[in-house]
């Protein structure tokens, strides 16, 4: 019947959706807290799900940390002016991130600004 088919899609869907929440889920962020990076480009990957800066980051005790930052995905970015030639190994840059609740050196990017000051959409 009509019913029943509609039914079985809404099912279908709720069962499929579930599994694309949870791979785009910021619960692994901390959304309270918002942390300050200045640091040097170790790499930049211009890949989907999310592309992802890597950074030298120098502690207040002099020690060097990488840390691992997520963007969105490169069709937004794209649409920002973003590419894949916008940070190259070596470039100064200061980034706002939510870092991770586990309190490892990853996080999701909030804002770029380039040494000279220009701010990323």
């Amino acid at each position: 019947s009509t019913m029943l088919a509609r039914y079985l899609l809404a099912a279908i869907a709720v069962a499929t959706a579930a599994p694309a929440l949870a791979h785009h889920s910021a619960a692994m962020f901390d959304a309270e807290r918002e942390v300050t990076l200045k640091g040097t480009v170790v790499e930049w990957k211009w890949i989907n799900p999310h592309a992802t800066l890597r950074l030298d980051v120098k502690g207040d005790d002099g020690t060097v940390k990488t840390w691992s930052v997520a963007t969105s995905n490169i069709a937004d970015l794209s649409k920002r002016g973003w590419t894949r030639r916008t940070f190259s190994a070596g470039d100064a840059v200061t980034v706002v991130i939510r870092p991770a609740r586990s309190g490892e050196p990853v996080g999701m990017i909030e804002t770029v600004t380039l040494a000279d000051g220009h701010k990323l959409p």
